[in-house]
């Protein structure tokens, strides 16, 4: 049993229905089936998870409004036109906040693990940035003989030492689990930005190993090195989780968010560095975190946001 979940609403997946014109003319609420009871007895698929807590950010003082992304997300994606290679999604549901953040953050480890030994992938909707904890310890205690490499698309290195889990804690987190249980950590985050993390994360990052890629390195023109970059760490390891806080991007495109950016990276370089993650074969997890609705106008950052979902689970 599942704690705390609760099925897709079927009235979120809905959208123009254009199958009056070919048997090709679908879109992704025409293609995505729901999962309507807790049991996941499939596998082979990706299944999409929604993570509907943003106590993380409360607890780091930061704006709230994520839990409510999960759903909004869904509604915009539901709309996009569907094109092969988007058929092994499936809507496996929401894990509601109740109790205390910890309880949550269990609830979804327990559902990722649950998906993840039964080879599916994993992709969750946010939520604050501390899905990432509970979304990253589900997939390291799925395989307890894989490297793991943990890539951060985000403007925070979210390794900041605190009392409790928040949004900023996961992957500080993770890595005082992979040092528990004697395993390596491999963490690169790329977008960081060096007035959003002070001196102290900086030492934290530098001392577990963590690599960096700054947001002003991130930029068409350097693409060769950025990719080169990509492929060391990603020959490193043997499978790939992928966490986007969707706050790297440049504000000017994703203003609707926890802490936006004060530079921000461009969509079209995520774009192509997602797709080239997705290329090597190893992307097994992956979520996007800290879209808040509350903040959005007429859906533009959820458009954005539902685009990287669109991209990065097409033949995933």
């Amino acid at each position: 049993m599942i704690n705390f979940w609760q099925k897709t609403a079927n009235e979120i997946w809905t959208g123009r229905d254009d199958s009056h014109e070919s048997q090709s003319a679908k879109r992704m609420f025409q293609v995505v089936p729901i999962v309507e009871e807790p049991q996941f007895n499939f596998s082979e698929r990706n299944a999409l998870i929604g993570f509907a807590c943003d106590e993380g950010v409360k607890r780091n003082r930061g704006r709230v409004g994520a839990a409510e992304a999960p759903d909004q997300l869904r509604r915009v994606f539901a709309n996009f036109a569907a094109h092969q290679g988007h058929e092994k999604l499936i809507d496996c549901g929401t894990i509601h906040y109740r109790e205390s953040l910890e309880a949550t953050q269990n609830a979804l480890t327990d559902l990722v693990v649950l998906l993840q030994r039964s080879h599916n992938k994993t992709v969750v909707l946010g939520g604050g940035h501390e899905t990432a904890y509970a979304h990253g310890l589900g997939l390291y205690k799925s395989d307890r003989d894989a490297k793991i490499g943990i890539i951060n698309f985000d403007a925070h290195l979210d390794m900041r030492l605190a009392a409790e889990s928040t949004s900023g804690t996961p992957f500080r987190e993770l890595q005082e689990y992979c040092q528990r249980e004697n395993r390596p950590f491999h963490y690169l985050c790329i977008g960081a930005s060096e007035v959003g993390n002070t001196g102290s994360l900086l030492e934290t990052a530098h001392s577990s190993g963590a690599e960096i890629i700054w947001d002003y390195e991130c930029h068409l023109g350097n693409l060769p090195v950025l990719e080169a970059r990509l492929v060391a760490f990603l020959e490193k390891v043997d499978l790939i989780y992928l966490s986007f806080d969707l706050d790297a991007l440049s504000p000017s495109s994703m203003f609707a968010v926890s802490a936006p950016a004060s530079l921000g990276v461009d969509p079209q370089l995520y774009l192509h560095l997602g797709k080239k993650i997705k290329e090597s074969g190893k992307l097994q997890a992956l979520d996007f975190v800290e879209y808040l609705p509350s903040r959005d106008h007429d859906d533009l950052c959820a458009r954005v946001a539902a685009r990287f979902i669109w991209e990065f689970t097409r033949g995933l």
